[in-house]
């Protein structure tokens, strides 16, 4: 790839944990307004595991790639890692997001009052939100909040969601970033779910290979599936039953209480 070591800014998270939004608003802070957003991941904030031969497309602007890989100081993108951003989302909500994803990959329907989905669930519950080739959802979070050879900062997908503004500033503030305070709030405004998903409409309109349409994504689109969806909140609470929220409780317990509790 051509990087220099420790030359870029992990922005790391476990799939379906909303690293697409952060992106975008990292896209819109950092990067010239000429710059086209369907080269997000090719370009500007490479996603290596969809373009692992991808070459930075701005040698002016920081070096941001987009990883779900668990932390491994084996793994070559993260000896290229100098500082990470680690987005977490609640393992429930990344759940239902990661449900509706496998109906876009596979182009079939999905039902929540499907034995099929309890089934789901129970497997997602009693593996710690296992979700190849990534590992599970424990395994994750503990390896990058466990290590301390790369600097972190956490943010929630939470409380990105409730107040980016606050949280977009604290983000470019540890990646030494100096963005105008116009230039982040234009960057929020570009970034939400109703433009992404414009962004992706028109590109399932015009089977434009973007950010989000492929090819083999197609069928799944064709049944109305799609990339951007209800961004899913408070899972715990209303999709899962007593028992299924007693083995949550036992498999997310500790992580849910020391990075979701009182988060604000």
């Amino acid at each position: 790839m051509g990087f220099e070591l420790q030359d870029i800014t992990s922005l790391s998270a476990f799939p379906k944990s909303g690293v697409t939004y952060l992106s975008f608003l990292l896209f819109h802070s950092l990067f010239a307004d000429d710059r086209d957003i369907h080269d997000l991941e090719r370009k500007y904030i490479l996603d290596i595991h969809a373009y692992p031969n991808a070459q930075f497309g701005d040698p002016h602007a920081p070096r941001l790639i987009k990883s779900h890989f668990p932390y491994n100081p084996a793994i070559p993108a993260v000896r290229l890692t100098g500082k990470t951003v680690y987005l977490i989302r609640h393992p429930i909500d990344v759940m239902m997001s990661a449900w509706d994803f496998g109906g876009l990959i596979n182009g079939a329907a999905r039902d929540k009052q499907s034995p099929a989905f309890r089934s789901y669930v129970r497997r997602w519950l009693m593996t710690g939100g296992d979700y190849p080739p990534f590992g599970s959802w424990i395994q994750h979070v503990r390896s990058w909040l466990g290590q301390i050879t790369i600097p972190v900062h956490l943010v929630s997908y939470e409380n990105l969601v409730d107040n980016p503004a606050r949280e977009l500033k604290s983000i470019l503030e540890f990646m030494g970033a100096q963005v105008p305070a116009e230039r982040q709030r234009m960057a929020i405004d570009r970034s939400s779910m109703k433009s992404m998903a414009a962004l992706e409409s028109n590109e399932v309109e015009n089977r434009l290979d973007g950010i989000f349409f492929r090819n083999s994504l197609a069928a799944g689109y064709g049944q109305g599936h799609r990339f951007i969806n209800k961004g899913y909140r408070k899972s715990y609470e209303t999709l899962l039953t007593a028992e299924e929220r007693a083995i949550a409780d036992k498999t997310f317990g500790a992580e849910v209480e020391r990075y979701f509790s009182n988060r604000s």
